[in-house]
């Protein structure tokens, strides 16, 4: 994930040797949720009234783990406004180059897999350069969020607190309104949008800076709101689709109860304290996950063998399936990400000693 970096105020960057390991697990659980929620209503249908009436218990651990798991999007924007990204050029052309690094996989694995699948498609170039709509969504949003995010930043140390918090109120009764009650505009797409994510970027700001009496609750207290939250929707989406086709609302990004249970699972991770090595070794490389099993030319790969397992398998074997096959997408994804790494660190030495040498 190309990550903001960990901060002891607003502005001053410290090292990596010092990132917040309860921070940096978050963005490995969330990406382990990202993976879970793909397969869930990705690769499966949303139960309708039919499969809820044949097989109730399995469409309701859908809707559960789908309740658990839609915070994964949410999180990675809050915690890039936990800590503030402060765009540079050699970073920004770092997540550039781990995008393109990781699309060449996806095309040589697919052509591994299916010859001509990939480079002979009509559609190759506009599927390389993530042009369509639906490809690598996630990847677009987040680098018009990081290059806008001095504009964010500015607003952020120029406003007082007050009209920090008027501000926040009144985008979030909008989109709630307007971008999710009503889908009354289309540029919020159910929280699939660079609009959204200057909420939640803002947010996690505030929440950050500004640690007020609700925010400052037991730990415990933040994960039972998290996994209340997950319930209600759970039982919510439920008894809906078991009589009606709606719902599916209650699942987007910007729904405020996802918000909630996003923010307080935050809350939860930041009141926990700890350091590893380990663990923040595999938060570095925690984006190649999203990039390789949900990448342009591989996510059809990954869908095709989660639906196999759920219809030819009994649920508890596809549980088993699932869950091997996402460790080995994750441990994967982090050996390819180190790869990767290796091969950046000269073009990064380069970068850096050009730009030095033009100011010296």
């Amino acid at each position: 994930m190309p990550e903001a970096r960990n901060t002891t105020n607003s502005s001053k960057p410290v090292s990596r040797a010092v990132r917040d390991s309860n921070m940096e697990l978050l963005r490995i659980m969330a990406m382990v949720l990202v993976m879970v929620v793909h397969a869930n209503f990705r690769a499966l249908p949303v139960p309708g009234a039919t499969a809820i009436a044949t097989s109730p218990t399995s469409a309701w651990l859908q809707f559960l783990t789908e309740g658990l798991s839609i915070v994964s999007v949410n999180l990675f924007v809050l915690l890039s406004g936990w800590y503030g990204i402060r765009p540079k050029v050699h970073r920004f052309a770092e997540l550039l180059f781990q995008v393109l690094f990781f699309t060449l996989i996806g095309v040589g694995v697919s052509e591994l897999l299916v010859p001509g699948s990939a480079v002979g498609a009509p559609d190759f170039w506009k599927r390389f350069f993530m042009l369509g709509d639906g490809h690598y969504w996630f990847v677009k949003t987040y680098i018009a969020l990081y290059l806008l995010a001095p504009v964010l930043n500015a607003y952020v140390e120029s406003a007082s607190r007050r009209g920090f918090a008027w501000l926040l109120a009144a985008f979030f009764t909008f989109q709630f309104i307007f971008g999710w009650l009503w889908e009354a505009v289309t540029w919020f797409k159910a929280g699939y949008s660079l609009t959204s994510f200057m909420g939640l970027y803002l947010l996690a700001r505030y929440i950050r800076l500004y640690p007020t009496r609700i925010w400052r609750m037991s730990r415990w207290c933040d994960l039972a709101i998290y996994l209340a939250v997950a319930l209600v929707l759970a039982v919510a989406m439920f008894h809906i689709k078991r009589n009606s086709g709606l719902g599916g609302f209650l699942y987007f990004y910007n729904c405020p109860l996802v918000i909630l249970s996003a923010v307080h699972l935050m809350l939860f991770f930041s009141k926990l304290s700890f350091k590893s090595r380990l663990v923040n070794w595999l938060a570095i490389s925690a984006f190649a996950i999203y990039l390789t099993h949900s990448g342009t030319f591989l996510w059809t790969y990954y869908d095709d063998a989660i639906r196999l397992w759920f219809a030819g398998e009994s649920r508890f074997t596809f549980i088993l399936y699932a869950a091997a096959m996402m460790a080995a997408v994750f441990v994967v994804s982090i050996l390819l990400d180190k790869m990767r790494l290796l091969m950046w660190k000269p073009i990064e030495r380069v970068m850096i000693s050009c730009r030095h040498g033009k100011l010296s």
